[in-house]
């Protein structure tokens, strides 16, 4: 046992290192989007719109993917794993055909739900109403496209063949800002939708032929699943356990992603650029996240499989102590980082923000929300880690719960600090939930629940 954890962990380590600096890359690319759109189209009226509904399209792949059948499909994937390829590839097989058959129509039945309560909030700031219908039809097919993409993810991440997605990463930045340097004379806002999809679409053309290798499977065989294993009259196995915990975790996911969708509808009534503020400050608080974050999917994979193999006891001793030393790698690295960014977190927006259409006082003031952003930002850094090991043991209903916790919190936290501090009180609402959300998660955690 101690050879098979030493050999794990060198794995473990192998694999970080390796995929790390690949995933920070990619991030920067994401975060340098923003930086682009920042100087290239300022905040005004407009851009909140942008914002507002790309924020529920995020909100909506997390709900459907990245949150929810990612997290879900990785554990289980490698629980069939661990029996054999043959009984991967049923999981696969079952999952994947009905997933990519459902998945399109319950996008267009939330999207057109969202943008019905979007009504209330912000109708078009101004925009004509085939503009409007444009770009929210635009955004559709990015989270149509991207929930595909994460499922893809999810079985070559259970397969650790971690570099071909965050290559394609950061290949798909490039792509975007290209698509929306050549387009945007023509179309203006919607060359965002329309180029982030085309981002999404590059990335699921290189991605699904190898995950067909992986699996030693066929196009034909992985959209038209394997019959041989299914009674006419019993859904298969991994199918109804995947709907069953994915339905849950989409629970987690639906209150989780609910919070940034809350705070910009709240934010929208305090004056124009209010949302547009926002996202800026979160678009810098993704940095930290992505050093971290960037780990993540190489962690549960690793978890996973912890979990899935030998005694169910010396897979619990093996993955707290694996949590654990993750844990503490995170505080040496990040706080001294993170302090570093509070200090100069003024000079960062200037360089960042500071050659385009954003005026003095608007970097100011998301330098303002940055720096109260930051303060609840170790806590959420551990939190995000811990939730990982939870998804590797399959215990989906501690992180609903913490979800929950925050969705019933966070409005009215927002409503009271509003009153005091304006969209300074949004921000300060996000970095005080961060405290005792990590303290449940890991009470939850090193209790063994």
């Amino acid at each position: 046992m101690p050879h098979s954890d030493s050999n794990t962990q060198v794995s473990l380590l192998k694999n970080i290192l390796i995929v790390a600096p690949l995933s920070v890359i990619g991030r920067a690319g994401t975060f340098l989007i923003y930086v682009v759109l920042a100087n290239w189209f300022g905040a005004p009226a407009e851009m909140d719109f942008v914002y507002y509904y790309w924020g529920i399209a995020v909100f909506l792949i997390e709900l459907l993917s990245a949150a929810s059948a990612y997290s879900v499909l990785v554990p289980l994937l490698a629980e069939a794993r661990a029996k054999g390829e043959t009984e991967a590839q049923r999981c696969v097989q079952s999952i994947f055909p009905r997933y990519i058959t459902l998945m399109p129509g319950l996008c267009c039945l939330l999207v057109a739900v969202s943008w019905a309560l979007a009504q209330f909030f912000l109708p078009n700031a101004g925009l004509a109403p085939s503009s409007t219908i444009t770009i929210v039809c635009g955004f559709l097919c990015f989270t149509v496209i991207a929930s595909v993409r994460w499922m893809l993810k999810a079985i070559l991440d259970t397969y650790q063949a971690f570099h071909l997605p965050v290559i394609v990463q950061g290949l798909r930045a490039v792509i975007v800002i290209s698509t929306i340097y050549l387009c945007k004379p023509a179309l203006t806002w919607f060359s965002i939708p329309l180029a982030l999809s085309v981002g999404e679409l590059f990335q699921v053309v290189v991605l699904f032929p190898r995950c067909c290798a992986v699996l030693n499977l066929s196009v034909r065989q992985m959209f038209k699943g394997n019959r041989h294993h299914e009674s006419l009259l019993q859904e298969p196995t991994y199918t109804k356990q995947f709907q069953r915990q994915c339905l849950l975790m989409m629970g987690a996911a639906l209150s989780d992603g609910l919070n940034p969708v809350v705070d910009r509808s709240m934010a929208s009534g305090l004056g124009e650029s209010s949302v547009s503020k926002l996202d800026y400050a979160l678009r810098l608080c993704a940095i930290p996240e992505t050093l971290t974050g960037v780990t993540l999917p190489v962690l549960l994979s690793h978890w996973a499989k912890i979990s899935s193999s030998g005694s169910r006891s010396e897979n619990a001793e093996q993955l707290q102590r694996s949590v654990w030393q993750g844990v503490v790698a995170l505080l040496v690295l990040m706080a001294p980082f993170l302090l570093g960014f509070y200090l100069f977190r003024a000079d960062i927006v200037a360089v960042l923000y500071g050659h385009g259409e954003l005026s003095e006082a608007g970097q100011t003031h998301i330098a303002a929300l940055l720096g109260i952003y930051l303060s609840g930002m170790l806590p959420r850094l551990m939190s995000r880690l811990l939730i990982r090991a939870h998804l590797a043991r399959q215990a989906h209903r501690t992180v609903v719960t913490a979800t929950l916790i925050r969705l019933v919190l966070n409005p009215f936290l927002n409503w009271l600090f509003m009153r005091y501090w304006g969209l300074e009180g949004v921000a300060w609402s996000t970095a005080l939930l961060s405290f005792p959300i990590l303290g449940y998660i890991a009470i939850a955690f090193w209790r063994g629940r």
